[in-house]
């Protein structure tokens, strides 16, 4: 895919050339719906194509339980310590994207060790322990607080946007939720997360992101249009010049949405390194 640099601004260019790329995939049945929001994070500018459009949010959901956590663990350290048993069997949502580390059953952790299972791993038994565990309440509360239209979250699928998600990167990143110390601490367990097949494929190995994936699969509409849904937001630590970057996909097949979302994620990156400045 060609990237355009002197026919059109930079914001054009790069909003332009991932328009493009979409388009193709689209065509190609590559993909059905494609949403991207991008924000430069020293100038506060940014680009959206299809930004509004609500997906699934799936594992997307554990960034803002990890929130709500952490912002109890600001009056409350001792929060993290507290030690939470799997006792019982969960019914967890199946993961097509197998966890490489999981909470077992009888074992017991702390809630801090639940939160990196969660976030680096994505393991959704560990989810569901920290979700059992919390008053729905403080979590409704780091959507409002951030400006965030309520959501249902006990609904059996919840749905956001990728220009609404970005919020939780964006308050992170600035430090304006959560004290210093505890936005660290997330967006290290972030920049750990150990998917590969996005965002981060499309980069150099030693560029740091901090990112989540999410992962949706329809087994009643397998291979129909929609029925699988993969999704990629964080942030690039560019030198100097980082930048937020979210994309949600639909198609029928997970791997060629890890490639749709790796091409998109390098065309941003080359349009940075060419230009110089993203947006």
């Amino acid at each position: 895919m060609p990237i355009i640099y002197r026919r059109l601004s930079k914001l054009e260019g790069i909003k332009y050339s991932i328009g493009e790329y979409i388009r193709r995939c689209q065509e190609n049945g590559d993909v059905s719906n494609v949403s991207v929001y991008m924000k430069d994070l020293n100038k506060g500018t940014w680009i959206g194509l299809d930004e509004d459009s609500n997906f699934s949010a799936a594992s997307l959901l554990k960034v803002p339980l990890m929130i709500a956590y952490l912002k109890m663990a600001e009056q409350d350290p001792a929060i993290l310590n507290q030690q939470i048993k799997y006792g019982q069997a969960l019914n967890s949502t199946p993961q097509n994207i197998l966890p490489e580390n999981r909470a077992q059953l009888g074992n017991t952790y702390t809630v801090d060790q639940l939160l990196r299972n969660m976030i680096v791993y994505s393991d959704n038994i560990s989810k569901e322990l920290l979700w059992g565990n919390i008053d729905h309440k403080f979590i409704a509360s780091v959507y409002s607080d951030l400006g965030l239209a309520a959501m249902d979250l006990t609904e059996s699928e919840p749905q956001i946007s990728a220009k609404d998600y970005a919020a939780f990167f964006r308050v992170l990143y600035n430090v304006t939720y959560l004290n210093a110390n505890l936005s660290e601490k997330a967006m290290k367990l972030l920049s750990q997360a150990d998917f590969h097949d996005g965002i981060v494929a499309g980069l150099p190995k030693n560029i740091v992101v901090a990112h989540k994936f999410a992962e949706r699969k329809y087994a009643a509409e397998a291979y129909l249009p929609g029925s699988v849904q993969l999704h990629d937001c964080g942030i690039v630590y560019y030198p100097k010049k980082p930048y937020l970057i979210c994309i949600m996909t639909k198609g029928r097949n997970l791997d060629a949405l890890k490639e749709i979302i790796k091409d998109i994620s390098k065309i941003a990156y080359e349009y940075e390194e060419k230009t110089m400045d993203l947006l």
